[in-house]
């Protein structure tokens, strides 16, 4: 993501593709907004923009995760409409728990 006219980017957005236990976690969307440039919507309005993409490979529904603690992520995902289907503990096999991430908030984004 950059900003029309400006070298710097704001942020990145990826798109994971499949289904598999490291996505459940993980989610199918990652996201992060550079400090200077937060607040202004630009994670949602990404997610936003992927949709075609998702569709394009079959993806109707897609999970987003992120730490419970994680508050302006949290809202990201209320702002594309993405329902909480609810917090669950990672499994202490997963990297995820390996990186410290004991719990993470599931939620589902249906096209």
């Amino acid at each position: 993501m950059a900003l029309k006219g400006s070298a710097t980017p704001i942020g990145v957005i990826d798109l994971r593709i499949g289904h598999n236990e490291n996505l459940y976690y993980g989610g199918h969307i990652g996201y992060a907004v550079h400090s200077e440039h937060r607040g202004h919507h630009y994670a949602g309005k990404a997610v936003l923009l992927l949709k075609e993409l998702a569709l394009a490979h079959g993806m109707e529904k897609m999970t987003i995760t992120c730490n419970p603690d994680n508050l302006p992520s949290r809202k990201t995902c209320e702002y594309v409409g993405a329902e909480l289907k609810g917090i669950v503990a990672v499994p202490p096999h997963n990297d995820l728990y390996q990186r410290g991430e004991k719990e993470k908030c599931i939620y589902e984004l249906v096209w």
